[in-house]
């Protein structure tokens, strides 16, 4: 559960600076790859899930 809260957080904050990049008072060559990063990594931690490893 924490994972996912950090993963929206951090999709937040990422959306945040990509608007406040296309109003052009943060570069957006920054901004752009923290907002695809961010959302890829919470889409990794929302598709992790327990795996059978099988009988042993």
């Amino acid at each position: 559960m924490q994972n996912v809260l950090i993963s929206i957080l951090t999709v937040l904050i990422g959306y945040i600076l990509f608007l406040v990049s296309v109003l052009r008072l943060f570069p957006m060559v920054i901004a752009v790859p923290l907002f695809l990063v961010s959302i890829i990594i919470s889409v990794h931690f929302l598709n992790e899930r327990g795996r059978f490893k099988g009988f042993s």
